[in-house]
């Protein structure tokens, strides 16, 4: 962890490299956390050239250890690239990990029917879930109650 909070806090004064170079160091003595920020520093390109592919190869490492984000950012590389059955896949598989933000994603997709059928059913379960979990916030909580309320009318 020393690593991950020395890379974090030269992330936080904006010092990109050394931010970096801590984050490698850390990912690749197996931090969940580091390995996931690493993703995304390859898939934003924070101090390194834009890398989809290492990007998705450290979430993937991050996923296998349990980190829902990493599901839910892996969702967002097949959005990107426009492959809607791998998206949904891994959208499906970080909002069973309990991914809030994936929560509200597929319950917008079910609202409107994006990528998915249209279910005012299946948006609801999802916005309840966010309503539900321990670990929603309030602004989480009123973007789902807006969500369900926009439902009802």
């Amino acid at each position: 962890p020393a690593l991950f909070i020395a890379a974090n806090t030269a992330w936080d004064a904006g010092d990109l490299k050394q931010a970096f170079s801590l984050l490698f160091r850390s990912a690749a003595l197996g931090n969940v956390s580091s390995q996931l920020d690493l993703g995304y520093f390859f898939d934003q390109g924070l101090s390194v050239k834009v890398d989809k592919r290492k990007a998705l190869e450290w979430y993937y490492r991050a996923y296998k250890q349990g980190e829902a984000g990493a599901a839910n950012n892996i969702a967002t590389i097949y959005r990107e690239w426009g492959d809607s059955k791998k998206m949904l896949w891994w959208f499906r598989r970080a909002a069973s990990m309990g991914d809030l933000d994936t929560l509200l994603e597929l319950g917008k997709r079910y609202e409107t029917g994006s990528d998915v059928p249209r279910s005012r059913k299946k948006a609801e379960e999802h916005y309840r879930r966010v309503l539900l979990s321990p670990l929603a916030n309030e602004d989480d909580k009123a973007r789902a109650s807006e969500r369900l309320a926009g439902l009802s009318q």
